[in-house]
């Protein structure tokens, strides 16, 4: 009988933080670097039963929201890619190593930028790839095909580095909430100044007539360029009737060190919608 080997390898899912269904945890999910810091240690931890290869590698990108306000990472913007990426400035080591089940593994992640570069922060996204080792395919099937499933998990951590004199903001100038059944889409177009990313949070407050706070929601943003963002909110429990909406966009977050953070004053944006 002739035998053959069938493999398939092929799902790749593409993750900005750790979740359930990943074998391997990383931590921190963000690294800062500059000229008196230039190393950072990342700590990648296999979680699962199973032997885990782990390879990484550096690669520029950066969130934006399309039309409908879903995020999705950009990895072909040249022109971008030539004015902020860190990549090539950066190294991991060790790079490809195995994981048994249990065992931890810190990875030194370091920075070496060319001189005189502008002032501004400039950032790369470090691919952290892993799969179970692959076991040795035992005996074939009555058809004489055998099957083997190599599931593979992407994860990002983004790391950045710091020069100079850093500013950043975030000035939200419009406020579009639009209802789907009972659920407001609150769409808030803005435009970003300085040389940093924004790294912050956006929070949405939603009042009836009478003033009284109904619904409530914060969300973290990283803002890289112009652009808009959409919180989602259940608004299934609120009464027929008129609302208004206040966001406020702020610097920091609960998961970066707020000495990472570059500061910058909070903004405030007014809307309305009504509840059908």
């Amino acid at each position: 009988m002739i035998t053959r080997r069938m493999t398939l390898v092929v799902l790749t899912l593409i993750m900005m933080f750790s979740s359930l269904f990943s074998q391997v945890a990383i931590s921190p999910t963000s690294a800062f670097l500059d000229s008196k810091q230039r190393f950072e240690t990342i700590l990648i931890m296999n979680n699962s039963k199973d032997p885990q290869e782990v390879k990484l590698a550096f690669k520029f990108a950066y969130p934006k929201a399309n039309d409908a306000g879903d995020i999705e990472l950009i990895y072909d913007d040249a022109n971008e890619e030539a004015l902020h990426s860190a990549t090539s400035w950066l190294r991991g080591f060790p790079k490809n190593f195995v994981l048994g089940p249990g065992e931890r593994q810190i990875v030194r992640v370091t920075a070496k930028p060319p001189r005189g570069i502008e002032p501004g922060m400039y950032w790369s996204r470090l691919v952290t790839t892993s799969s179970a080792v692959s076991a040795e395919v035992g005996a074939v099937n009555q058809t004489g095909i055998s099957t083997q499933i190599t599931m593979q998990f992407n994860q990002i951590t983004s790391i950045f580095y710091k020069s100079g004199e850093l500013t950043s903001g975030v000035l939200p100038f419009k406020l579009r909430p639009v209802i789907d059944d009972q659920v407001a889409n609150i769409f808030v177009d803005y435009t970003k100044s300085g040389n940093a990313p924004f790294l912050g949070t956006m929070h949405a407050e939603v009042f009836d007539g009478a003033g009284k706070l109904v619904q409530e929601k914060k969300v973290f943003v990283s803002i890289y360029y112009d652009g808009l963002r959409r919180l989602t909110m259940d608004i299934s429990d609120l009464a027929v009737g008129e609302y208004d909406v206040v966001l406020t966009v702020t610097s920091g977050r609960s998961d970066i060190p707020a000495n990472e953070i570059v500061p910058s004053e909070p903004q405030t944006i007014r809307g309305s919608f009504t509840k059908i």
